[in-house]
């Protein structure tokens, strides 16, 4: 009967330890996405444009919806090439989709985004053939980029604030 309860015993400490163990792992970051280590550039601003870098890079940008916005509005964020012209737009609506165009220019429903007046994170992995695109840290899309040398926000008053970061390895 004693090594009943000594065995229990030692269950439940290594129980606590084991949880404990993968409380801090988490915490330090063993489920994030994967990001590049060194910091290219921001952008801390709803206008102004930010150049990108050639892949590989991670962007992460971040909209914070006004209060007054509705399911109607949209965000989005725009990659143009030299001249200006859109090569991609990755737009965002109050009614929790997400459009791609042109890849997927049709609005899609996904549970994981925000409606107003919350907060939606964009990771834009990309490597040289490919890019996964996570809305706020679930992925949503994967596949080649049309080629793009620059990034900016677009968001026709629907947001209050917004943010690109730009990481390189």
């Amino acid at each position: 009967m004693i090594g009943a309860w000594r065995l229990l015993r030692l269950s439940l400490i290594g129980l606590i330890a084991g949880g404990t163990a993968l409380s801090v792992a988490l915490a330090l970051g063993a489920a994030d996405p994967p990001r590049h280590s060194a910091l290219y550039g921001t952008l801390e601003a709803l206008e102004g444009t930010l150049e990108l870098p050639t892949p590989p890079f991670t962007l992460i940008a971040h909209g914070a919806w006004r209060e007054s916005a509705s399911p109607l509005d949209s965000w989005h964020l725009l990659f143009t090439d030299g001249e200006g012209a859109i090569r991609l737009r990755l737009s965002l609506h109050g009614d929790g989709s997400f459009s791609l165009a042109p890849i997927q220019a049709d609005a899609h429903g996904f549970i994981h985004l925000r409606r107003p007046p919350e907060t939606n994170e964009i990771w834009l992995y990309v490597t040289e053939s490919e890019a996964i695109l996570r809305l706020n840290r679930e992925i949503a899309w994967q596949g080649a980029l049309p080629h793009a040398s620059e990034v900016r926000i677009e968001s026709a008053n629907a947001l209050r604030s917004a943010s690109i970061r730009l990481y390189t390895p």
